[in-house]
C-alpha cells in the first residue's frame, strides 16, 4: 500500500473523527519531517473539507513542538496549496496573551501546573516564562482550533517523537478539556500509519495505559 492510500485508510477508518485525524496526523508528520506525509494530507484534507483556517493553525502549532524550520516547511506548504481552498476569515488573536497562556496550561495541567513550571524554571532560569509567553500564550491560546483539538495534536506529536513523558501530559491534558479515552486512543492509533521503530513502543505504551485508565484528568 503506498503512503496516500495507507494515510487515507487510517483516516477513514471506523469511528472516530476524520477531520480531526487528518489533522493531528499533519501536525505529528509535520514535526517528525515527514512531508512527503503532509502533501498527501493535504490532499486529504481537501477532500474532507477542512476549513482553511483550521490547517493553518494547525501548520503554526508545529513551532511549539516540532520548532521553527519545520513550521516553515509546513506552512510553506500551506501557503502553497491555500488557493484551492476557499479563502477563510484570520480570527482575532487574544488581546492580553500572556492571560490566555496561562489560562491554557492551567487547564492542560490543572492541579500540577505549579510544579511543571517549578520543573522548568529548574532547567534553565527564565525558562518557564518563554515556555508560557512563546508556547502558550502566542500559539496555544490562539483561536483557530478549540483547546481539546490541540491538545489532541499534541498527542500525535509527541507519540510520533517518541516522548513519553510529554506524551503523558498531553494525553492528561486532552481527557481534561473533553476528549474521551477512547478519542485519545483513536488519534494514537492513527500515528501507527507514520511510527519509526523508536515511535511504536512508546504509542504502544500509551495505549496501554489509556486502556487501563492511568491517565487520569
Amino acid at each position: 500500500m503506498d503512503l496516500s492510500s495507507a494515510l487515507n485508510s487510517a483516516i477513514h477508518r471506523p469511528g472516530g473523527d476524520p477531520g480531526v485525524r487528518c489533522l493531528a496526523l499533519m501536525h505529528g508528520a509535520s514535526c517528525i519531517g515527514r512531508f512527503d506525509a503532509v502533501e498527501c494530507l493535504h490532499d486529504l484534507s481537501r477532500e474532507l473539507g477542512l476549513e482553511p483556517v483550521r490547517i493553518r493553525e494547525t501548520a503554526l502549532q508545529v513551532v511549539a513542538y516540532g520548532g521553527f524550520p519545520r513550521a516553515i516547511e509546513g506552512l510553506s506548504i500551506w501557503a502553497r496549496r491555500r488557493g484551492e481552498h476557499e479563502p477563510d476569515g484570520i480570527p482575532d488573536e487574544p488581546a492580553d496573551q500572556a492571560a490566555a497562556g496561562r489560562a491554557v496550561w492551567d487547564s492542560v495541567y490543572a492541579h500540577n501546573a505549579e510544579d511543571v513550571l517549578a520543573t522548568l524554571e529548574g532547567l534553565v532560569p527564565g525558562f518557564s516564562d518563554w515556555v508560557l509567553d512563546a508556547a502558550y500564550g502566542r500559539i496555544l491560546a490562539r483561536p483557530g482550533l478549540t483547546l481539546e483539538e490541540r491538545e489532541l495534536l499534541a498527542v500525535a506529536a509527541l507519540g510520533l517523537m517518541g516522548l513519553a513523558a510529554p506524551l503523558g501530559s498531553h494525553a492528561r491534558g486532552a481527557l481534561r478539556n473533553g476528549s474521551k479515552p477512547s478519542t485519545v486512543m483513536d488519534i494514537l492509533g492513527c500515528c501507527r500509519v507514520l511510527a519509526d521503530t523508536a515511535a511504536t513502543p512508546v504509542l504502544d505504551q500509551a495505549l496501554d495505559r489509556l486502556s487501563r485508565n492511568v491517565y487520569r484528568p
